[in-house]
């Protein structure tokens, strides 16, 4: 099988050589500077938002892999650019490539009221469903075990016994999922058929974040404090960074809002037609400290 691989960001160190392994080759869209693919794979520079650079990436390719996306800026504008109109372009060139399957990697946090990024996300999606090509929609929950921001710098904290910020009252519900069990989920999408299917790639909890931290903290032997911040602040302070544009502000204005936004959870799809069987949050952090069940 030919398959290109859109933007892979932490998930390509693990994603490219299993995919390699199993007897997938192809080419990598990458924007910026070139960086190392297993035997049997090419990188490619295009930028999604600029459709001449797309020209041919998808000949010769069976399916597309779609990955990239723009996650954190103040110019709403350009997540339409990047993601929605992005992937619309990206569907044009896999059509006349004759591109059999589109596997458009999205989010849980599409709902429209959680901001530019999820309306752009949406948008994606309804282009995908509407383009002609078998697809496949594959929606991620918190990603944990790559490093990182996110989860993976909550989980970092807690280990520390550093201080944990806590959006609101902490309600808001998080699935987290290991790293591994996503890119064997990715694994198993490239080779199923694609039957017009949302497919949720989440841990097997659905977990109140502050129940998560308690479960963190108690993993851990640790004592970190929590530290509330009301939303009305944090979204005070985002739209302070947006107004004075910083390069790379530490908070963008939609992020508390997907944050806070309902997202959809349900992983029997996936178990069903891909074989999805994520792991719980402890055997997870025990992969990610190599520890063995029954250890302190």
């Amino acid at each position: 099988m030919t398959l290109l691989v859109t933007g892979p960001g932490n998930l390509g160190a693990r994603l490219l050589p299993r995919l390699a392994r199993l007897g997938v080759h192809g080419r990598v869209l990458h924007r910026r500077a070139a960086f190392d693919v297993p035997a049997g794979w090419e990188t490619v520079r295009a930028d999604l938002a600029e459709p001449p650079s797309l020209a041919r990436v998808c000949d010769g390719c069976d399916a597309v892999l779609h990955l990239a996306a723009l996650t954190h800026t103040n110019d709403a504008s350009r997540y339409e650019r990047v993601n929605a109109a992005g992937t619309r372009h990206l569907l044009a060139v896999a059509r006349q490539a004759g591109v059999e399957r589109f596997l458009h990697v999205s989010t849980r946090a599409i709902d429209p009221g959680g901001g530019a990024y999820s309306l752009s996300k949406l948008h994606a999606e309804e282009a995908v469903r509407r383009s002609g090509i078998p697809w496949t929609i594959l929606r991620p929950a918190e990603v944990y075990g790559a490093g990182g921001e996110g989860l993976s710098a909550v989980i970092e904290r807690a280990r520390q016994g550093r201080w944990i910020p806590v959006v609101g009252d902490g309600s808001h519900r998080l699935a987290p999922v290991f790293v591994d069990d996503v890119v064997d989920g990715l694994c198993a999408a490239v080779h199923a058929p694609a039957a017009g299917l949302v497919l949720h790639l989440a841990g097997p909890e659905e977990i109140p974040y502050l129940d998560l931290v308690e479960r963190l903290a108690a993993y851990f032997g640790t004592r970190p404090r929590r530290v509330r911040v009301p939303a009305a602040v944090l979204h005070g302070a985002a739209q302070l960074f947006a107004l004075v544009r910083l390069r790379h502000p530490p908070l963008v204005a939609d992020q508390v809002p997907r944050l806070l936004s309902p997202k959809p959870y349900e992983i029997a799809a996936a178990a069903a037609a891909l074989g999805f069987r994520p792991r719980r949050l402890e055997e997870g952090l025990d992969a990610v400290t190599g520890r063995r069940r029954g250890e302190g």
